[in-house]
């Protein structure tokens, strides 16, 4: 009986860790801040979308647990920026200045 040839791990999946949603909660958290004073009603959409994407990838992304978390909170001050942004452009609007 011969031996079988030696195993080489040829057929092993390499260990991919994912961290799409990650990294989209921090990209997506990051522009919704830098950008809050232009169209702010658009980037708040973005600061949304980085909340509930840092939470779906705190539960289904354990690799991607502290961009996510750095993610929800950049959203949450992105959400707060655009408020902020739409409540002073709606002031300096009805003082006519």
């Amino acid at each position: 009986m011969t031996n079988p040839t030696p195993y080489t791990g040829a057929n092993v999946p390499a260990s991919t860790t994912k961290k799409t949603m990650g990294v989209l909660s921090l990209v997506f958290g990051i522009v919704s801040i830098v950008l809050c004073l232009f169209l702010p009603v658009l980037w708040i959409l973005l600061a949304i979308a980085a909340v509930v994407l840092g939470f779906l990838s705190r539960k289904s992304e354990p690799a991607a647990r502290t961009m996510a978390t750095v993610g929800i909170v950049l959203g949450f001050v992105g959400i707060l920026a655009n408020i902020g942004s739409m409540i002073a452009g709606a002031l300096i609007m009805t003082q006519g200045l």
